[in-house]
């Protein structure tokens, strides 16, 4: 066998195990999506194109999270579904090196970046939920509260469960849902949010458009938070490696606009109910 007919083959072993990897580990995300623990399974999901971004296994720039041998306070990362609550986690992990928990298990993101997740104890450094109620707050100590206008967070969620972690709904999908979601995850986002404003521990509330505007300073007071130091070099890092693999890209499907101006008058109505509790929980705070 000539020299160039073994390159050719090499190379033909090397394309063929290439493309045997990408389909391989997309089948195996794309699995995984179907298997998101907060999209009930009677749902069907549409999963609109292949992810290609799986090829990169390795997301973790600035450290590598581990478990922590040292027993951390018990910390509720709560939001509302869609207010960025994983992306939160990953800016955690990269600051801080130790692995995020969830009441959840969500199989794409343990395999993909958070092998926390499902894990409820004080080796990891937060815990993600979207539960509420007085038997959830009580589990915690301190609680980190994530707040997202509600008709972004709203809207992400939707697009969550009708095109996956990363993905879009289609117009269909709003034509036939939309209303009928809206109704119910509007009052349970005031629920929620009111519910967690009555936390009696340590309360953190993060607002994620603050996040995206002022990303360094908001990650201080986090870090600060949780009493955990880092140096500005560690802190540079994390900012240059934000947005991790399941935030959400910005894309503009279509002019279609689900809100009406009634749905956007009940938003804004819920907006300053929560707005005032926390000026008043804040004015309670100073007074003490």
């Amino acid at each position: 066998m000539s020299f160039r007919t073994r390159i050719r083959l090499t190379s033909v072993v090397v394309v063929c195990l290439a493309f045997t990897y990408i389909v391989l580990f997309n089948a195996l995300a794309l699995y995984s999506l179907t298997k998101s623990t907060y999209t009930p399974p009677s749902e069907a999901v549409h999963r609109g194109r292949i992810y290609l971004a799986y090829l990169g296994f390795k997301s973790w720039k600035c450290k590598t999270p581990h478990f922590s041998k040292q027993s951390l306070p018990l910390t509720a990362l709560v939001s509302f579904p869609g207010s960025g609550n994983t992306w939160i986690r990953h800016i955690l992990q990269q600051a801080t090196g130790i692995n995020t928990g969830s009441v959840y298990r969500d199989y794409i993101l343990k395999i993909f970046g958070f092998p926390g997740e499902g894990v409820q104890n004080s080796s990891v450094l937060v815990i993600k939920t979207h539960e509420w109620g007085v038997n959830e707050r009580k589990k915690y100590k301190r609680a980190i509260l994530v707040l997202r206008n509600p008709k972004d967070s709203l809207l992400a969620e939707f697009n969550r469960k009708n095109g996956g972690h990363i993905g879009h709904a289609k117009i269909e999908d709003f034509k036939q849902k939309w209303i009928p979601y809206f109704n119910d995850s509007v009052r349970l986002w005031l629920y929620m949010t009111k519910d967690w404003l009555n936390f009696t521990g340590d309360l953190h509330i993060l607002r994620y458009e603050r996040l995206k505007a002022d990303p360094i300073n908001v990650i201080k007071r986090l870090l600060n938070f949780l009493q955990i130091h880092i140096s500005e070099k560690e802190l540079m890092c994390v900012y240059q490696n934000m947005n991790g693999r399941f935030k959400r890209p910005w894309k503009n499907v279509t002019d279609y606009d689900p809100y009406s101006s009634e749905m956007r008058s009940i938003l804004v109505q819920y907006e300053q109910q929560i707005n005032e509790i926390i000026d008043h929980r804040y004015r309670s705070m100073r007074r003490n």
